[in-house]
């Protein structure tokens, strides 16, 4: 039955879908387009649209994860999820780019499985992995999401955030994945003091029990940490020896990214 046969009802709400999903597209691509964070009012004179129409499409947009508010102005930037939807473009992420010859070389000097991961809101999310010449490797899949609480990506990032974030993941609740993850908030921020001061954050079993992990977190320009690097094992390759051996290998890869991606400050050693 061709489209001019359904009932009138049905033709205004399938248009009506039809502009609510472009005006959502159109608003993506103002927030894109913008080298600074944006106003809903700039984004309504943009599009010719309503403020308040703009502010509704943007509550449905950040809720999702499309946009998200920059933490000092208020105002709009697009959102990991983005990035999430993209993963085969990832590539061509300034960090992966930078990154990408220091994953192979952690990769080949480990023997283990090298990933980096971009943090987005409360959790790490996995973007790109390259493979030790080992002969058990371990997959990490990207587009996968590493819990804060019981990941090394997310420990190591979350290490290095402010305590307002810390309060936003215990609100949430620490989940239990194994008999190892840490579920009470003194634990963990026990454990985010222990990662501060040594410079690099240990899954062993936390949130899969038969994997371990050493990740260290990389700044940017601004000096935040947004992304982390990590080595990731079979939990019985992990020993102390493998951690004292590898540790300081992770640590240093994040350094030289994150000085590559323009950060200036003081890192651990």
């Amino acid at each position: 039955m061709g489209s001019g046969n359904k009932p009138q009802s049905e033709r205004d709400q399938a248009s009506g879908e039809v502009k609510t999903v472009q005006r959502a597209l159109d608003l993506l691509k103002v927030v894109g387009a913008c080298e600074s964070p944006v106003g809903v009012n700039e984004i309504a004179r943009r599009l010719g649209k309503h403020p308040s129409a703009v502010s509704r499409t943007l509550a449905t947009l950040e809720h999702n994860g499309f946009v998200e508010r920059h933490a000092e102005s208020g105002r709009f930037v697009l959102g990991i999820e983005l990035i999430v939807l993209a993963s085969r473009l990832l590539a061509e992420l300034d960090v992966v780019r930078v990154a990408k010859p220091y994953l192979e070389e952690l990769a080949n000097s480990t023997r283990e499985t090298a990933s980096i991961s971009l943090w987005n809101k409360t959790e790490a999310i996995a973007v790109e992995t390259v493979l030790g010449p080992g002969s058990i490797k371990h997959i990490a899949v990207p587009g996968r999401r590493n819990p804060a609480h019981c990941t090394a990506t997310g420990k190591a990032i979350l290490s290095q955030m402010p305590a307002s974030t810390l309060k936003e993941i215990l609100t949430l609740g620490l989940e239990s994945y194994t008999d190892r993850t840490i579920t009470q908030a003194g634990a963990l921020e026990r454990e985010l003091h222990s990662v501060r001061e040594r410079g690099y954050a240990l899954n062993v079993g936390e949130f899969i029990p038969e994997i371990a992990s050493i990740a260290a977190a990389i700044h940017d320009r601004t000096e935040r940490a947004t992304a982390a690097i990590s080595i990731t094992m079979p939990a019985f390759h992990f020993t102390r020896q493998s951690e004292r051996q590898f540790a300081p290998l992770v640590m240093n890869a994040a350094a030289t990214i994150s000085r590559r991606l323009g950060y200036r400050g003081t890192l651990p050693t």
